[in-house]
């Protein structure tokens, strides 16, 4: 089983990224305290970790050089706030393999994930699950989308909003919340743009099986998977 540490001073952060992490098969460890994930690692090996860059005590950068002089080899995300190309420079000069902005599209950090750990150790990277709910079903490595076994031909950016309301159905996703998970920390856009991209599916799934209800409007919040 993969082993992935995760350090990162914010609970709001660092317990969903465990959970989420877990429920796709990795095995992890988190810690809101750099110095005890350190003391870790001197005995345990990790086949990646997760760093947030602005934390107490020892920032990422400094977290970086300490496990590098324990693991060499270990690879290493960035994960942080910081948004600015000079922080981001940084970061790479130092050895880190990837970085990815707060907020950040859940999706798209286990793809960077995936990336870097394909990399690293080619052989052994797991596959992301497929989500099924009840007629749907999404291979979110090939975004392929399959609604009662026809494929439904989604973008890259509608497969993840799609993703994003499978991953719980019936749970209202405000739009904001699905702009998180399309798009990466640096890129904004309206709530216009999310409303059309949800047409677009909606569209879609409609030309598969013109009695598809799938996505609903929940007035003044956002949407939500009907299924």
């Amino acid at each position: 089983m993969t082993k992935i540490l995760i350090v990162d001073d914010e609970e709001s952060i660092l317990a969903p990224l465990e959970e989420m992490l877990s429920g796709e098969g990795y095995r992890v460890r988190a810690f809101d305290n750099p110095v005890k994930a350190l003391e870790l690692l001197r005995t345990q090996e990790f086949d990646l970790a997760i760093f947030d860059i602005k934390m107490p005590e020892m920032n990422g950068y400094e977290l970086l050089g300490a496990s590098r002089a324990i693991r060499p080899d270990l690879p290493v995300i960035f994960l942080s706030s910081k948004q600015e190309e000079q922080d981001q420079i940084i970061g790479f000069t130092l050895g880190a393999d990837d970085f990815v902005g707060k907020p950040f599209s859940k999706h798209l950090l286990l793809f960077r994930i995936k990336s870097v750990l394909k990399r690293h150790m080619p052989n052994i990277v797991p596959t992301l699950k497929p989500i099924e709910v009840s007629d749907l079903v999404i291979d979110r490595e090939r975004h392929l989308v399959k609604w009662r076994d026809e494929e439904v031909s989604l973008t890259v950016t509608e497969c993840m909003l799609l993703i994003s309301l499978a991953e719980r159905p019936g749970a209202v996703k405000k739009r904001d919340q699905l702009m998180d998970a399309a798009y990466d920390g640096s890129v904004h856009v309206s709530d216009r743009t999310i409303d059309s991209h949800i047409r677009n599916i909606r569209k879609k799934f409609s030309e598969v099986d013109e009695k598809t209800d799938l996505i609903g409007t929940v007035q003044g919040l956002g949407y939500k998977l009907k299924v």
